[in-house]
């Protein structure tokens, strides 16, 4: 595989993800990481959130994907993104523990 063919298949899947090779460069790796929680709630699991987490989620997205916006996201915005994905992974565990232990 040549180089090309390398980051074109790392540039696809960080769009999957709902990440830009640039945001690594500007952004923290922790508000990075919040970002790609945040994406992954709202694709696979928005069946688990209330609105105000939907919303919550949304803006971090928001001004996460904004390059004007990006320098004023916070250590603190980013744990409470990464606390809301904890959440909901527990939640996913144990309904998945429910349906395999029969």
């Amino acid at each position: 595989m040549n180089a090309y063919t390398a980051e074109k298949h790392t540039a696809s899947w960080l769009k999957q993800n709902g990440l830009k090779a640039a945001s690594f460069m500007v952004m923290d790796l922790v508000c990075v990481q919040a970002q790609q929680i945040a994406h992954n709630l709202l694709v696979h699991h928005l069946a688990l959130l209330t609105a105000a987490e939907i919303a919550l989620l949304n803006s971090y997205l928001l001004k996460a994907n904004n390059k004007a916006k990006q320098k004023t996201l916070t250590h603190k915005q980013a744990y409470q993104v990464m606390n809301l994905g904890k959440r909901i992974n527990r939640k996913v565990f144990v309904a998945y523990k429910a349906i395999n232990s029969r």
